[in-house]
């Protein structure tokens, strides 16, 4: 009896192993089901017939979906030999780019990116404007997007070498965004990876250039609050420090302002005021740094011009607090109670000789530049080159 059992339970395991292997087979031939609009019913695709151009391409696109990518790629090199004028080209060749695009997805080194991005581009010049060519470019965003995040490589000499494909892959991004969907969504997220890319690996430069574009080329669309932000971190941190110009703090304050206007609550979450702080901290440090330098050169009125401009515009800053401090400390204004011992009294000095042409500096206030400021004290804005240098010279001696 148990022998029995044994034998009916082989008889069994037998049957339903001949079973799957049919449906595997009907899976193979019949792969898909067809909507019909007019009936409003799906239909069952015919089982293709191999040695025609429908059937080979049915029967490689089958593997294809099956995951047999290996296969698939021998069956499309096999079609494209036997097939070469077949009106389905440009069918063949978008589905033997997803094969290499998929291997390649599933498991780094085992597919062809860059074979699969000039099959699209054959697609592209051949056939423009069809629907398969739309989506060829979608499918070079994802090989793009593989090659800068997703740590492919691009296959050299058969798979002897896997080099880096970052360069072609921001070329593959540049002709999308000018050349095959400009100005369109497609083109607005192949800026949004290209800027990603450049910010995460620390090209801010690049990086608030292509944020701006997308503010500027899509500004209702759904990367732009988001670009708006990003350039402002950008331009923030390509700022080199106070002994260099100050042209990016300046856009990084114009942008992040911008954002806090717009959107309050988000750039509370992003830290938005406290990147204005920083700002505003370096603007007021490079001003007091120049204020420092007149002082060790004995320019006494054009530093207190200086300090003045640090208490003024940045009062809040430590800056500010300190320029107030040398402002006593040179004689230019009266100390505020509290801030000497005892009932001593400290009085203005007295006026200096003062030049026929007694100038206030470009762009100051008038009651920020001292009486009787000698010519020298001046700091024209053509002169601030020239003055970071010899600042930097005057702190390394």
């Amino acid at each position: 009896m148990k022998h029995g059992c044994t034998a009916a339970l082989v008889l069994a395991l037998h049957l339903a192993a001949a079973t799957a292997g049919a449906a595997d087979d009907k899976q193979t031939y019949q792969e898909r089901l067809e909507y019909d609009p007019k009936t409003g019913q799906w239909s069952e695709v015919a089982p293709p017939v191999p040695g025609t151009e429908e059937g080979d391409l049915a029967l490689a696109r089958s593997l294809l979906a099956r995951g047999d990518f290996a296969a698939a790629r021998k069956a499309f090199a096999q079609w494209f030999k036997t097939h070469p004028d077949s009106p389905h080209y440009p069918e063949a060749l978008f589905y033997a780019a997803e094969t290499e695009v998929s291997a390649e997805d599933q498991k780094a080194k085992s597919g062809h990116l860059i074979r699969a991005y000039e099959w699209l581009e054959e697609l592209l010049d051949g056939w423009p404007g069809t629907e398969l060519a739309d989506r060829a470019i979608r499918k070079e965003l994802i090989i793009a997007e593989l090659l800068l995040f997703k740590g492919r490589k691009q296959k050299v000499w058969k798979g002897t070498l896997w080099l880096s494909g970052e360069e072609e892959a921001l070329s593959m991004l540049d002709r999308i965004i000018d050349d095959r969907a400009r100005d369109t969504p497609i083109a607005e997220q192949a800026l949004r990876l290209k800027a990603d890319y450049h910010y995460i690996n620390g090209d801010f430069e690049d990086a608030e250039e292509a944020y701006a574009r997308i503010m500027r080329e899509f500004p209702r669309g759904r990367y732009a609050k988001f670009s708006l932000l990003r350039a402002g971190e950008s331009a923030l941190a390509r700022f080199p420090g106070v002994e260099f110009d100050d042209a990016d703090l300046l856009e990084a304050e114009v942008y992040l302002k911008d954002y806090q206007n717009r959107y309050p609550q988000e750039a509370a979450e992003a830290m938005v005021p406290q990147l204005l702080t920083r700002v505003n901290e370096s603007r007021a440090e490079k001003e007091f740094r120049i204020a420092q330098y007149y002082e060790r050169t004995n320019a006494v009125d054009a530093a207190a011009y200086y300090y003045r401009l640090v208490s003024r515009d940045w009062e809040a800053t430590t800056w500010g607090a300190q320029a107030r401090q040398r402002l006593v400390d040179i004689g230019a204004i009266q100390p505020e109670p509290g801030m000497i011992d005892g009932d001593e009294e400290t009085d203005l000095p007295a006026e200096t000789s003062q030049p026929a042409d007694d100038a206030a500096s470009p762009g100051a206030p008038a009651e920020a530049t001292a009486p009787g400021a000698p010519a020298e004290a001046t700091a024209p804005p053509a002169q601030m080159e020239e003055v970071q240098r010899n600042l930097i010279e005057s702190e390394e001696d």
